[in-house]
Formats: structure tokens, C-alpha cells, sequence
């Protein structure tokens, strides 16, 4: 009679650190549910370039610098590498299943309300929302 059950599942390297079986799920469930929490995100990809890309700071500079039109491919390339960063240290670090990326209701205040007082630039408004995270941070 052997000592190993025969019943238990192999357990790779990437269910062990990510504790998948121990979690009740599979490595196909994980990866299903990874593709649908992309493709339901994506359109944060489209949205978030259209939002911050169109309007002109308090000082006439559009996000990206220029005055001469929108570099809506640059905030998308941007929002697609942070949201990607987060999501990946989220699972690696936090050992979290939970994407991460742009919030749409922020993005509207900071366009529409913030960058467009005048002098204000896009840098400064998007340092009060890192000040705003650091705060959120803080009081969770």
C-alpha cells in the first residue's frame, strides 16, 4: 500500500503559490474568469483615451503636452500598462485574484472639473488624485 493518495490532484507550481485547488477552483476556471474580467475591462481602453485625451488643461495643454490635438494612443498605451502592472502585482504580491485598472467616475471630475480651472495643469490635477490615494489608502 502506498503512502500517497491516489485521489489528491498533481499540484504545480502555480496552484501551490496561488493556493487555486486549496481555494476551490481549477487553473481552467481561473483562467476563464481571467479572460472574461478582461474583456468586461476593456473598455476602459477606449473610454478613459476619450475622457482625459480630449480636454485642454486650465493652461490650454492637452494630457500628453501639445496643443495641436489629442494623443489619445498614448493614454490608452498608459491606462493599458498600469491597469496590466496593478493587476499582476495584485496576484503576485497580494496573492488576490483582483484586476485593477481606471475608474471612470474620477476620470470624468478630473477632465471636466479640475484640469479646467484655470492655471491648473494636467500634472497638478493628477497629483491631487495621488494625494486623494494616498488619503483613501490611509483611512482603508
Amino acid at each position: 500500500m502506498s503512502s500517497v493518495n491516489a485521489s489528491a490532484p498533481a499540484r504545480g507550481a502555480l496552484d501551490r503559490f496561488f493556493k487555486i485547488t486549496e481555494r476551490g477552483s481549477t487553473l481552467g476556471r481561473e483562467i476563464r474568469g481571467g479572460l472574461v474580467t478582461f474583456l468586461a475591462m476593456s473598455y476602459i481602453l477606449v473610454l478613459n483615451p476619450l475622457i482625459l485625451g480630449t480636454v485642454p488643461d486650465g493652461t490650454g495643454q492637452m494630457l500628453g503636452g501639445g496643443t495641436d490635438g489629442p494623443n489619445l494612443a498614448m493614454i490608452a498605451s498608459a491606462t493599458a500598462l498600469i491597469a496590466g502592472i496593478m493587476s499582476i502585482l495584485m496576484g503576485a504580491i497580494a496573492n488576490f485574484p483582483l484586476a485593477l485598472a481606471a475608474g471612470l467616475g474620477l476620470n470624468a471630475v478630473v477632465a471636466f472639473s479640475i484640469a479646467g480651472i484655470p492655471n491648473v495643469t494636467w500634472a497638478d490635477a493628477m497629483g491631487l488624485i495621488v494625494i486623494e490615494g494616498i488619503i483613501i489608502l490611509i483611512l482603508v
